[in-house]
């Protein structure tokens, strides 16, 4: 279970139980990125939180993106976008985690919808909008500044959740130039989908999958492999040939993308 929301700068002593306490580089990374936000966008910013991998139990070895939505009060002007798209390039230059951070900058006006939102400062849009709501009613983040997330976010139906998994595979078959990526992303859709439960890290589906699916265990390695950046040719071979078979089983069995 999560914690109370922080009210003092020890945010991450507000994260679920059960994930690893953030590193010291982690903390110090996103309390500078929170101080630049503050500074960009003041008081519009209603809520900024952490979500994803960082808040989930994982191996030391598993890769992290800085995953962050910020629900902001008002649509920012474009002066305030350009300081908040400066912060981004600054925090890329100062540090390795900079070019992990990864998320949306959303207004609470859209948080009670189903409606995918589109993102008020860089050209994209949550198109796994039902997904990362499902995980914030669960607890699994980590508040960074302002109101509790779970205040402002609507629960999720299992429709909306149906058409963010659609979304996921279809990004999946569209993008085979990240096949390892696929493989583990693909296991994670078919364990929400047989078990009805979205609520899962990449690394907890992907051992899921592997008991599962002891036919794929091999491929499903090869791609762990990869993914952690400890792997070889022979498995980016496998990656590349079965890998693609598994993605298309997973999706016959689960008729994503419709």
């Amino acid at each position: 279970m999560i914690g109370p929301v922080s009210k003092t700068e020890e945010w991450w002593l507000a994260g679920p139980e059960d994930a690893p306490a953030p590193s010291a580089e982690i903390r110090a990374f996103c309390d500078s990125f929170r101080r630049g936000l503050i500074e960009s966008i003041g008081e519009s910013l209603v809520s900024l939180y952490l979500f994803g991998a960082l808040a989930f139990p994982r191996p030391e070895s598993w890769l992290l993106d800085v995953d962050f939505q910020a629900l902001l009060a008002r649509p920012p002007t474009e002066e305030e976008r350009e300081e908040v798209r400066a912060l981004h390039r600054r925090l890329a230059e100062r540090w390795s985690l900079g070019s992990k951070l990864d998320g949306h900058y959303l207004l609470v006006a859209d948080a009670g919808s189903p409606r995918r939102p589109n993102c008020q400062v860089f050209s994209n849009t949550d198109h796994a909008w039902a997904l990362h709501r499902a995980h914030v009613h669960a607890g699994r983040f980590f508040p960074l500044s302002g109101e509790d997330p779970r205040t402002l976010l609507a629960e999720p139906t299992w429709e909306e959740l149906e058409e963010s998994l659609d979304a996921e595979m279809r990004y999946i078959i569209d993008n085979p130039q990240h096949a390892a990526f696929g493989v583990l992303n693909a296991c994670r859709v078919l364990y929400s989908v047989r078990t009805r439960d979205v609520v899962v890290s990449k690394c907890a589906a992907v051992q899921w999958a592997m008991d599962e699916l002891p036919e794929w265990r091999g491929v499903i390695e090869s791609a762990v492999r990869l993914y952690t950046r400890v792997g070889d040719d022979e498995d980016l071979d496998e990656v590349k040939g079965r890998g693609r078979e598994l993605v298309a089983k997973v999706s016959t069995e689960t008729g994503m993308p419709s």
